[in-house]
């Protein structure tokens, strides 16, 4: 084996350990680049605004004219130029502390981008080292092998849950959609119902038809997340069952029946009723899956330290 790796090892922990420290340093550094910044362009303005005064001030008392007629002319160009000395003198020295808060900030990315790079070269020791104890037969070589299997297993298992918890987004999304429709429509059928006329069955059938097609889209979603899981409990249809054919519009147009008027508003009662029980069981699965993941990252997590400190035993130090 290489016998630079303990030392990059050993180097890639302290870069660790000094990587939160630098990254602070850094943040810190910034601000106060920023404030300095501010402040900067604040006195630059000062300056230039009392430079224009004194200028106006040191023309007019050029002036025979302005000499005579201005009162006090020699106070006004001795404040002035004291006030515009003063407000040089600031700037200057904000200039001046900027710069150095400028430096030392480049210095510390510097040094934050060498120890992100010693850090990284850390895993690609740990790599070689580990190719190394397996292919020499050293006791630890079953151990890591066992640790590597787990760690493809719970990144698998890792990745489906992504997979289901984007499926269980979807169809949230998707019973968002219909709820919305289902309120439309059932406002359109309750219009309707009080007697609206050809104008607001119409209406009614447009919104009733969006909402079959939301339904049938949140169905699609659900069905393909019950799919994945295999375990999804049993639910009613989110399906309206009122048929929207040009025939059935037709007859209720012309009929307006106050039977099919109010069978319509109930049936979307009915629909909407359903929600509640379909989202109560998306969020207990989302809840669950998201439960599992939280414990996925926690044993790859640990799987992670178990390696590299078998890794680093009579070698570097360990990190804490």
């Amino acid at each position: 084996m290489d016998d630079g790796i303990e030392e990059r090892l050993s180097a890639g922990l302290e870069a660790r350990r000094e990587r939160s420290g630098a990254g602070e340093a850094v943040g810190r550094l910034q601000r106060q680049v920023d404030s300095l910044y501010a402040e900067r362009r604040h006195f630059a303005g000062r300056v230039d605004q009392l430079r224009a005064n004194l200028d106006r001030l040191e023309a007019k008392s050029r002036s025979w004219f302005g000499s005579r007629v201005s009162r006090n002319l020699d106070e006004q160009l001795d404040l002035s130029r004291l006030e515009t000395y003063e407000a040089e003198d600031r700037l200057a020295d904000v200039e001046r502390r900027f710069e150095a808060a400028r430096t030392a900030l480049d210095d510390a990315r510097d040094r934050q981008e060498a120890i992100e790079a010693t850090s990284s070269d850390y895993e690609v020791a740990l790599e070689v080292k580990e190719q190394h104890l397996l292919g020499a037969g050293d006791p630890r070589a079953e151990r890591l092998r066992g640790i590597a299997a787990d760690l493809e297993r719970q990144t698998a298992v890792r990745q489906e849950l992504d997979d289901l918890l984007t499926s269980v987004g979807w169809s949230d999304r998707a019973l968002d959609t219909l709820e919305h429709l289902l309120g439309n429509a059932r406002s359109a059928a309750l219009g309707d119902l009080a007697g609206g006329g050809v104008l607001a069955s119409k209406a009614k059938y447009d919104e009733i038809e969006a909402v079959n097609r939301a339904a049938t889209y949140a169905e699609q979603c659900l069905a393909k997340l019950a799919d994945e899981l295999r375990v999804y409990g049993e639910r009613q249809s989110l399906q309206t069952g009122l048929r929207t054919d040009s025939g059935t519009q037709l007859i209720d147009l012309w009929l307006d029946s106050g039977y099919g008027d109010a069978r319509s508003f109930l049936e979307l009662m009915k629909t909407q009723q359903r929600l509640p029980r379909t989202r109560s069981l998306l969020q207990q699965v989302g809840e669950d899956l998201r439960l599992r993941r939280a414990e996925i990252l926690t044993a790859l997590d640990e799987l992670t330290a178990d390696r590299q400190r078998l890794l680093a035993q009579g070698a570097a130090p360990r990190e804490p």
